[in-house]
């Protein structure tokens, strides 16, 4: 079973449009032997953000560290370290860093959204 240590994630800026100071590392999926999903860590910057975007697959959040601003169809919340969130498939929603530190997260898909 591969074991990740945080510090040794390297995570890599998001280029889309929408996005703000994101950074992402695909950390285990298939190549670590998990066929079906790809849990992966993101970084959201202070002021930062990810697109106001939806798609087909759903996904499983955990917030890490620092907090932040999920919106998820028309409702936001603020998440904390220690959260868990759950952002159904097709429903438009976005993450945002409204305050000074580093907010991180893991999101779950499977692995057609990864």
């Amino acid at each position: 079973m591969p074991v990740v240590k945080q510090q040794d994630i390297e995570l890599a800026e998001v280029e889309m449009n929408g996005v703000v100071d994101t950074q992402k590392a695909n950390v285990i999926g298939e190549a670590e032997g998990w066929q079906d999903h790809t849990l992966r860590v993101f970084r959201i910057g202070a002021g930062g953000q990810t697109p106001h975007h939806q798609h087909e697959w759903e996904h499983i959040n955990y917030i890490m560290k620092g907090k932040g601003a999920l919106t998820i169809g028309d409702e936001t919340t603020e998440v904390k370290q220690g959260d868990f969130a759950f952002v159904p498939a097709n429903t438009m929603h976005q993450f945002r860093n409204p305050h000074s530190s580093d907010f991180e997260f893991i999101c779950i898909v499977p692995n057609r959204g990864a």
